[in-house]
């Protein structure tokens, strides 16, 4: 008998938009030597941890999708993993908070851990109810050596506004994608996948994902928002992807990232994970493979034409071993910042 299915935020995986899976797709998946895991991101964190901590009492919480969570994980042979969420909420300019970390992973933990009628009725205190040993160590998988492909995003996400300040009409939409698409390949000297999706959603028509880079913005909040969006790419690249967490965890993993951010499930709505370039030891590259376009701003024959033009720059870099250089990914973002109105660096 099939489980019943939940309704809770939004879940993707390398396969695309999909709901969480039923029993018979998860033992599948842990027949084949797999472990199946949901990666978090920072807002369902966060929304847990209110729970955990004030209850029925909680607020800017929709408590009905935790406890729907909460059954799901109670009833199907899969884990919750925080750590790309956490790692976002306790990560600030370069400074790694560990004590936040070890905090809000323990009530993670508690959720996790308690059983699922008691959840239900609130009928917990987590003060109580949890021992925490102070000397616990938390061990922090290298996954922060990666933290150099936030910046890449950053850096990139700020040129897709630059150019668009410039104009995202319909006559201008081919020129924006190959300005971009450039200046990867001649200035940052990575290709990213995410990046050039949304590029081309935004040069494309798609009005509704230029919030994702501040377009119509107060200027104040153009650094913050697109800082957000670099952290939503970091957590899709990773938590998506099979090769990158083999890498960062040692482990076979089919993930499932769920997600409070309906604009990022607009790029991943269409778009299949056809080819990895793992920039030699780093993973700082991949390339995504648009199956279904459809923008007002480009030809129907567009997509087949650009997508050629990608795969012969992802062959011809093929051989290319990225290393990535913080003081000149810097000095971009430096001067991007300026020619976006920021005044403060990254």
């Amino acid at each position: 008998m099939e489980s019943r299915k939940i309704v809770t935020y939004n879940c993707f995986s390398e396969k695309g938009v999909m709901a969480l899976p039923e029993i018979k797709q998860l033992n599948s998946i842990i027949q084949s030597g797999i472990e199946p895991v949901i990666f978090l991101d920072s807002c369902v964190c966060l929304h847990i941890i209110k729970v955990v901590d004030y209850g029925k009492r909680a607020t800017n919480v929709d408590i009905s999708k935790i406890i729907s969570l909460k059954e799901y994980i109670s009833e199907h042979p899969i884990k919750i993993n925080p750590f790309f969420g956490l790692l976002e909420l306790c990560l600030k300019d370069d400074t790694f908070n560990v004590n936040k970390f070890r905090d809000f992973k323990h009530r993670i933990d508690f959720f996790d851990l308690i059983k699922v009628n008691d959840f239900k009725k609130f009928k917990y205190d987590f003060n109580r109810d949890y021992h925490i040993f102070n000397n616990e160590q938390i061990e922090l998988p290298s996954t922060l050596e990666g933290i150099d492909s936030l910046k890449n995003s950053y850096c990139a996400l700020l040129k897709i506004r630059s150019i668009a300040k410039k104009g995202l009409t319909k006559h201008k939409a081919i020129s924006n994608i190959n300005t971009f698409v450039d200046w990867m390949v001649n200035d940052l000297e990575i290709l990213l996948g995410m990046e050039y999706n949304l590029a081309l959603n935004i040069f494309g028509g798609q009005t509704e994902l230029r919030k994702m880079i501040a377009v119509d913005c107060k200027q104040s909040e153009i650094k913050k928002i697109i800082k957000g969006t670099a952290w939503d790419i970091f957590h899709s690249k990773n938590a998506s992807n099979s090769f990158r967490l083999y890498k960062m965890f040692g482990e076979n993993l089919f993930s499932f990232f769920m997600t409070n951010d309906n604009n990022l499930l607009r790029i991943f709505k269409n778009t299949t994970l056809e080819i990895v370039k793992d920039g030699n030891e780093n993973f700082n590259s991949s390339f995504l493979y648009t199956s279904d376009f459809s923008h007002l701003h480009f030809e129907n024959n567009f997509i087949d034409i650009y997508n050629l033009k990608m795969m012969n720059l992802f062959i011809d870099r093929s051989t290319k071993i990225y290393n990535f250089d913080n003081e000149k990914v810097e000095s971009l973002i430096k001067n991007l910042e300026i020619e976006n109105g920021i005044l403060n660096n990254y």
